[in-house]
């Protein structure tokens, strides 16, 4: 047998093996009746989710909020499954993904089957109860402190790092609320700045009060009045009927038996392996997540990376698959690169012209996020979505003042006096400074107009509620930046009535970018573009400040409200 032979069969060998492991844990789990689907919920949920290498041999793939929304949706139709438990840990995601899922949870009710929400973890805090409350009873651990209170929002400044560093951030925004900057060059909010934070911070917290109080049948001014005096203990929670019951996970159990003769839990994983996209006419969902960049998508360090080119790619496979009635965006994106999302908006404008395109906003479209959302037909966010921020900002790091801390040195030739225009090594000339202003300029000019054109509004009008300000859904849709509010289910229902099909039909979603195959994982593996740079003092700093194109449509801050 000669040694081509060998590696031959080798090859065929290892082909076979990975094919049948696959072919075996990719077979579906059988759902026995009087099953109680168990929902794990915490941490940070995606919308979208690489699978690994390791993921795709053993059948498993990162559970996205999607799986969650099916399940639930599925679940309350399914005789196997005879009821619910969500088991909700610390979280770290947006309030929109939050409310979403709690309206699918509170839908559940309907379906007569028994449902609880068990919070059995430290850190149970305003949004691990504000998804808690959508259950028919809530219970906690008797030990376990309920950490409501009032709402809070906080954001990091850098300036005080980069004084000590010798870094001079030289960054300029159109316009006042366009704050993203502010990170780099104050060490506190502005008067704007504080403005809008407290703007959305109070208009969360209405709808946290509103929607809890409702659910756990107070009036709103009762309910207020107990976050204003939270966190609580255990017995104190439940002697204010903030929960139903204190229990441990045994008692979850013997409920359930109580009521179907024998405990039969399945997690989200088992029971989301069975279900699929539907049948019927199709819609196709393009899912547009992370910081938008030039060039392809890819995943970073830093988080998921939105490639122009790839979503763009993605738009004009929906477009032209004959097959495809209407196309959803979600979009949960905070910005990024004004060209790469201009690249994306083109692609939305060509589709919309040919069959419906709808806007599906998650926790946050706003700045880049709703650049390529504004030539849709119609856009639906959840009323906590964080969107808008029309407006641009830009600017560069001078570096020159680390460089001598760190003994470096530099020396330059240059033809003419804007070859330094981008340099690291200096400020903006005042020459080149006012080309830079006039080029945001332009830009914002350029955004508003094309705001105005997709949302059929007034230059002037988009000016004034634009400016980079950041609204939420339900304050964009009083002002004509969203159309609807609802999650993807309502978008979906949007896209069927403009590509006239009944609403009584199944469709059948097709979702892009599509997963890679275990085939394509295992040849197809590539080293990002971003990890092969040469990592030079510049390249450090963009990355840790996440700067990566110098003119940007960002939204104004990375805020955290709890």
């Amino acid at each position: 047998m000669t040694w081509r032979t060998r590696r031959v069969l080798v090859i065929l060998f290892v082909l076979l093996f990975f094919g049948g492991l696959f072919f075996l844990v990719s077979k579906p789990k059988r759902i026995s009746s009087n099953s109680v689907l168990v929902l794990d919920v915490n941490g940070a949920i995606a919308e979208q989710a690489e699978v690994s290498l390791l993921g795709a041999f053993n059948g498993t793939r990162p559970l996205v909020q999607h799986d969650y929304i099916d399940a639930l949706d599925a679940a309350a139709r399914d005789p196997r499954i005879r009821g619910l438990v969500v088991r909700i840990g610390p979280l770290d995601t947006g309030w929109a993904k939050l409310e979403e899922l709690r309206t699918h949870i509170a839908a559940f009710r309907h379906s007569g089957k028994p449902d609880i929400c068990f919070l059995g973890y430290d850190g149970i805090d305003n949004p691990e109860y504000y998804l808690a409350s959508a259950c028919q009873q809530v219970w906690l651990v008797p030990t376990a402190p309920l950490g409501i209170r009032g709402m809070m929002a906080d954001a990091l400044f850098l300036r005080g790092t980069f004084d000590k560093l010798k870094i001079v951030p030289d960054f300029y925004h159109i316009a006042e609320f366009k704050t993203y900057s502010n990170q780099f060059t104050e060490k506190k909010f502005t008067p704007a700045h504080r403005e809008e934070v407290e703007s959305l911070l109070h208009d969360v917290y209405n709808r946290y009060v509103q929607q809890v109080s409702a659910s756990r049948g107070m009036a709103e001014s009762q309910f207020d009045a107990l976050v204003q005096k939270g966190p609580f203990m255990a017995q104190e929670a439940e002697d204010r009927k903030l929960v139903d019951r204190l229990a441990y996970w045994d008692h979850v159990r013997d409920f359930f038996k109580q009521r179907t003769g024998e405990w039969k839990p399945i997690d989200l994983a088992q029971y989301a392996g069975t279900l699929d996209d539907g049948s019927g006419p199709k819609i196709a969902v393009i899912y547009a997540s992370g910081l938008i960049v030039s060039g392809d998508s890819q995943n970073s360090p830093a988080g998921e990376l939105m490639g122009g080119d790839s979503v763009a790619a993605e738009f004009r496979r929906a477009r032209n698959d004959s097959s495809i009635r209407a196309i959803v965006l979600r979009v949960d994106s905070g910005g990024g690169s004004a060209l790469a999302s201009e690249v994306i908006r083109r692609e939305v404008d060509l589709a919309h012209r040919e069959k419906p395109v709808i806007v599906s906003m998650s926790d946050v479209a706003a700045s880049g996020g709703y650049w390529i959302s504004m030539n849709a037909d119609k856009i639906v966010a959840e009323p906590n979505t964080i969107t808008a921020s029309i407006g641009v900002v830009g600017g560069k790091f001078n570096i020159a003042g680390l460089y001598n801390i760190l003994g470096l040195s530099t020396d330059f030739a240059a033809t003419a006096d804007n070859a330094t225009l981008y340099w690291d090594q200096q400020s903006f000339t005042p020459d080149q400074r006012a080309y830079f202003q006039k080029s945001l300029e332009e830009t914002y000019q350029d955004f508003i107009h094309r705001v105005a054109d997709g949302r059929h509004l007034a230059v002037d009008q988009v000016d004034k509620i634009g400016r980079g300000r950041v609204w939420t859904g339900q304050q964009a849709k009083s002002l004509g930046l969203v159309d609807e509010l609802g999650g993807l289910d309502r978008a979906i229902a949007v896209a069927m009535d403009l590509a006239h099909i009944p609403a009584a039909s199944s469709v059948q979603l097709v979702r892009l970018p599509r997963e890679k195959s275990i085939w394509q994982q295992l040849f197809g593996v590539s080293q990002p573009a971003m990890e092969s740079r040469a990592v030079t003092v510049q390249a450090l700093v963009r990355r840790l400040t996440g700067v990566n194109e110098v003119i940007q449509a960002r939204v104004p801050f990375d805020l955290h409200i709890r």
